[in-house]
């Protein structure tokens, strides 16, 4: 009986990650892009701060998604089309809103982490928008969840 009691109990731990909620994990520092913005302007904001993801808002309506493999498949497609012209100049050409995904995918705060993985496999997508009352409030990604699964 007692190696039965420490297998179910050695269980608890990852059923309890599991049921972490989206909130607990969640980044909350997040910084967006208008339509109008520029690739030039999100490619500066992702080498300063190290950032993959950026909600696009639109009069403060989360409007869309634009990740860092956004910004490659469109510094590819203009370094094709605009021939000799700088990269950093043609992307300061390409306005958001001509690369953003939408609509976007977004999650409650209060669902499972579980839940979340689920989402993204089904989508396959890396990022979640983490909207509450209508409101942007962070986002979960990938690597939020594989950081708290290296925490077991």
């Amino acid at each position: 009986m007692g190696r039965e009691l420490n297998r179910v109990l050695g269980m608890v731990g990852p059923l309890a990650f599991m049921e972490k909620t989206v909130r607990e994990i969640m980044t909350t520092d997040v910084v967006t892009l208008s339509l109008n913005d520029t690739l030039r302007m999100a490619d500066d904001m992702m080498a300063l701060a190290s950032l993959r993801y950026f909600p696009v808002l639109e009069a403060k309506k989360v409007v869309g998604v634009v990740s860092w493999l956004d910004l490659i498949r469109a510094s590819l497609a203009s370094a094709v089309t605009r021939g000799e012209q700088p990269l950093r100049e043609a992307l300061g050409t390409v306005a958001i809103r001509d690369v953003t995904m939408a609509p976007p995918i977004s999650i409650s705060p209060d669902r499972t982490i579980r839940e979340a993985a689920r989402l993204m496999v089904e989508k396959r997508i890396d990022c979640l928008l983490v909207i509450e009352g209508g409101s942007l409030i962070g986002l979960a990604t990938r690597t939020d969840l594989l950081r708290e699964m290296a925490k077991l």
